[in-house]
């Protein structure tokens, strides 16, 4: 299963939710491969030694008959390989992508035609999208098969939720597809912006998660440790919530 993480809007954890997903799902000894399609490289980080300068996700857009297989690496924790889980990094070169491929015919299929030729090696497939709905999006999209969509508790939380099934909506052709919200950064002292968030989200209560990941410091403590919350603090009410994800996800799939 391809599942994408995706939300123009920053700061809702699609990163997080992607590395802490991903080393999950790895956990319960699903093949999980990880492929970074943001040019921060903040899920590449996570999981590498050092961020490459080649045999990234940039060659994927740059070269067709690129193969795939020289870009996908073992995840690393501390030196260590992490069973059954493996990543794709990107760096700040993909970037440029947009504006080289611009020209290009059919290149919102680029990477669903690249995963086509290892779409039996794997479990599930994760790609942390960047925070825009441009051509790099519109791939993930293009290839997904379950779409996930992180979001806070906040005023503004949902803003650009409309422009962002648009986009789906123009990928997708009009054939139908799966999505999922991720409530996240949920904080029981905020009682009214919990309220505000829960009322904005009943139009699309049938496609919002069970799992509701919490605001913990554990968690920001762990990416600022460059580590996945179930090893940084496994007894953590981040680690707990992540496991809650990770399963759900499993049973959905």
């Amino acid at each position: 299963m391809k599942l994408i993480i995706i939300n123009q809007k920053g700061g809702v954890g699609k990163s997080t939710v992607s590395v802490n997903l991903a080393y999950g799902l790895a956990q319960k000894d699903k093949k999980t491969l990880l492929i970074d399609l943001d040019p921060q490289a903040h899920s590449t980080v996570i999981y590498t030694c050092e961020v490459l300068r080649e045999n990234t996700v940039t060659d994927l857009f740059l070269d067709k008959n690129s193969d795939i297989k020289t870009t996908i690496k073992p995840a690393l924790l501390n030196g260590d390989t992490i069973n059954n889980l493996f990543i794709i990094p990107s760096n700040i070169h993909l970037a440029k992508i947009p504006e080289q491929i611009a020209s290009r015919t059919h290149r919102e299929k680029i990477l669903h035609n690249h995963f086509k030729k290892i779409e039996n090696e794997f479990d599930f497939v994760l790609v942390d999208c960047p925070p825009t709905l441009g051509v790099l999006s519109a791939n993930a999209v293009f290839t997904a098969d379950l779409i996930l969509i992180p979001t806070t508790y906040g005023k503004y939380s949902l803003d650009g939720i409309a422009d962002l099934f648009e986009l789906i909506k123009d990928v997708k052709e009009n054939h139908e597809y799966a999505y999922k919200i991720i409530r996240n950064m949920f904080d029981s002292r905020n009682k009214q912006s919990n309220q505000f968030t829960e009322e904005q989200l009943l139009p699309y209560k049938d496609n919002v998660l069970n799992t509701i990941l919490r605001k913990n410091e554990a968690i920001n403590q762990s990416q600022m440790n460059s580590e996945p919350i179930f090893t940084f603090d496994p007894k953590s009410h981040g680690s707990e919530d992540f496991y809650n994800l990770t399963g759900e996800i499993i049973n959905y799939a």
